[in-house]
């Protein structure tokens, strides 16, 4: 799932061409509100990258949550344009749902900005939460004497490129078009509800200049 800015109205999805995704735009300070909660966003997280439906059951499953409770946020997300009910498949006893669109971005011109900070505080949170737990785990194998792999990915990098107006648009559109890539060579197996995943966190942010003081 990827978080964006632009200036779309309300909720509301957008039609993909095939080549661009479907979106579904943020903007309603409600709507912004009713995503600051941790078993939401993983929700979405899962609907949206998995691009699957999933039951209410499955998804309580990844958030320690009874299937009547997810329930409620499901129809809360559905109240907002988030998800959508689907057709169900096999066992038709339990409701189905999915994503209402390929990608949920977040729009910072209009709106509260009470609700934005507290759905990126919600946001940053669950991301402090997992990198703890992956800091946890490290350690734990590093006392057991286990040697990472070269490749394994950092914990946490940040830092600074000298990038002019002309190559910041290239670095973003490269950066987000492997990640893209990547998203969809998933195979449907890959995308199942106990699949093996890795989340991230990206944020480029352009350094700009002081005002001049009069």
């Amino acid at each position: 799932m990827t978080h964006n800015t632009s200036g779309r109205g309300a909720v509301q999805p957008s039609t993909g061409d095939g080549q661009n995704p479907a979106l579904v735009s943020i903007t309603d300070p409600q709507a912004i509100r009713a995503l600051a909660h941790d078993a939401r966003l993983i929700v979405l997280d899962e609907l949206f990258a998995s691009q699957a439906t999933r039951t209410a059951t499955e998804l309580a499953s990844l958030c320690s949550l009874t299937p009547s409770a997810m329930s409620y946020h499901l129809r809360a997300l559905e109240k907002y344009g988030y998800v959508i009910r689907a057709a169900s498949e096999g066992d038709a006893r339990e409701r189905r749902w999915r994503a209402a669109g390929e990608r949920l971005e977040l729009n910072t011109h209009d709106g509260s900005a009470n609700a934005k900070t507290a759905y990126l505080n919600v946001q940053l949170n669950q991301f402090r939460t997992r990198l703890n737990a992956e800091v946890e785990r490290r350690q734990t194998e590093a006392r057991a004497g286990i040697v990472p792999s070269e490749d394994r990915p950092p914990l946490l990098t940040s830092g600074l490129v000298f990038l002019p107006e002309e190559k910041q648009k290239e670095f973003n559109r490269r950066l987000l078009d492997l990640i893209y890539e990547y998203e969809a060579m998933a195979t449907a197996e890959e995308r199942g509800i106990d699949s093996t995943k890795m989340f991230y966190l990206v944020s480029l942010l352009p350094e700009y200049p002081h005002p001049t003081e009069p």
